[in-house]
């Protein structure tokens, strides 16, 4: 299995026809002054939402199964999991599969650069994974 890409977008245009179109791809966020100074651990409501797009690819037979995995909000630095929640790619009917996931509040730790990882964690030692980045400033 290869991990084609992943991005952070404010539009995303899936239709069934297999083509994909993705507007604004996001790399940074200005955060609200009020945020600025907030506690440790704020959910920051996301004015959008904001749309986490990866693509995979199942590159031989062997691939073509239900595989679980994880999608991680990672702490500036990437040292802790601030969310993550399960899920699953089906390649029982493709070789291609998109994971498109809308976020409308993250929590917010402090300015800072976000990772979200999508794992696919039965894949390999360590798993297959995308990264999208966010800053926050």
């Amino acid at each position: 299995m290869r991990h084609d890409w992943t991005l952070l977008c404010s539009e995303v245009d899936a239709p069934s026809s297999g083509s994909i179109t993705l507007k604004n791809v996001i790399t940074a966020i200005r955060v609200a002054d009020r945020f600025r100074v907030s506690p440790i651990n704020t959910i920051l409501s996301i004015d959008g939402p904001l749309w986490i797009v990866s693509q995979w690819t199942a590159e031989f037979n062997v691939d073509r199964l239900m595989h679980t995995g994880l999608l991680q909000l990672m702490t500036p630095g990437g040292e802790d999991v601030l969310d993550q929640r399960k899920l699953e790619f089906d390649f029982r009917h493709t070789t291609v599969y998109r994971f498109i996931h809308g976020i409308r509040e993250m929590r917010f730790v402090g300015l800072g650069t976000y990772e979200f990882h999508v794992l696919v964690a039965d894949f390999a030692e360590r798993g297959e994974w995308g990264r999208a980045t966010l800053k926050l400033v």
